[in-house]
């Protein structure tokens, strides 16, 4: 009898549940209503606030130097310093025409692997993480970072698309002052401009990537900044990566020849073949970092956007009122 009656409450608090007023929905609600006034003023408000800032960021990023060069399939350009460049002078190198993006080059790679994991031949296989790259012989190379001879059966370390498109990339870049208010013609070594690459990766990526405890198994070595810098893969087909950082100032006149030394598995006929370009940038920061045109004029084109709309609906109101005299 009790189980009955038990029943019956469950059944009667579930049909007042039903009946409820949030159930049905009549709970008074609150819907702004604004004014003519009150929309313009918003539309207004907020388009000079986002031109304001927009305009300020394009003003901020003006003052920021940079200067490029291309090195079209040679191994040195010359950096004719048009401007002081003041310290820290950020050093990127400049990949264009390359696809990063693509779905199947992204996650060719394996995060327990970078981050120090064993994992075996045979595990890699059943993952399919690093597909089509696994083994030493899909990676195209045959010695350790100690040089000591690869078995190319054996798994890649690092594996993975990516990992193997850093081969094309995996370069160094010399800097010399050939001329210029410091240069000196009696001291070679002097003119040898010097590049911080300390902490040039993200945070994350330090703390994370490890090497294996095989490491002469390694083809690469995992604690590598820039080898951390290029798996972050960049979402547009032209990108920059950072390679270092200038911690003196450079004087307007001077000219710097950059020489590129390629890596260890350098192919200059696999480069080509890739359809990238390469070149190498020198650039001033601020507080909002490099130079951002995008953002910039992303702002003062939705500030304008709302601007204009406001004059849209003063217009649209007026109209409106004439029709109804």
């Amino acid at each position: 009898m009790a189980y009955n009656r038990k029943e019956e409450m469950d059944y009667e608090e579930y049909e007042n549940l039903k009946q409820s007023r949030f159930k049905q929905q009549k709970i008074p609600g609150w819907r702004i209503l604004p004014s003519m006034f009150h929309a313009v003023l918003y539309f207004f408000s907020i388009g000079i606030l986002c031109l304001a800032i927009g305009i300020a960021l394009i003003l901020i990023s003006e003052e920021n130097i940079e200067e490029e060069a291309f090195f079209h399939n040679n191994t040195f350009v010359i950096l004719n310093i048009s401007k002081k460049m003041k310290a820290d002078i950020m050093v990127y190198y400049k990949v264009t025409n390359y696809y990063q993006n693509n779905r199947r080059y992204m996650v060719s790679k394996s995060y327990d692997q970078l981050f120090g994991e064993n994992i075996t031949l045979k595990d890699m296989k059943k993952r399919h993480e690093c597909d089509p790259i696994i083994t030493n012989k899909d990676m195209g190379i045959n010695e350790s970072i100690f040089n000591i001879a690869l078995n190319e059966s054996e798994l890649a370390i690092p594996c993975g698309l990516m990992a193997k498109s850093f081969k094309l990339f995996n370069n160094s870049y010399i800097f010399e002052l050939i001329s210029g208010p410091n240069f000196d013609e009696n001291n070679t070594n002097s003119n040898i401009i010097e590049i911080n690459m300390t902490n040039i990766a993200r945070k994350f990526d330090r703390k994370k990537y490890n090497n294996s405890f095989n490491i002469k198994n390694q083809w690469l070595d995992l604690k590598d900044e820039h080898f951390m810098v290029w798996m972050r893969p960049a979402p547009f087909a032209n990108f920059s990566k950072l390679y270092g950082r200038i911690n003196h100032d450079l004087e307007k006149g001077s000219v710097i020849n950059v020489t590129m030394e390629p890596g260890k598995y350098y192919d200059r006929e696999e480069f080509i073949q890739s359809g990238a370009n390469l070149s190498i940038i020198l650039t001033t920061t601020n507080y909002f970092g490099g130079e951002n045109k995008e953002l910039s004029y992303s702002f003062a084109g939705f500030g304008l956007l709302c601007i204009i709309f406001g004059i849209f609906f003063i217009v649209a109101f007026k109209c409106n009122n004439k029709k109804d005299k």
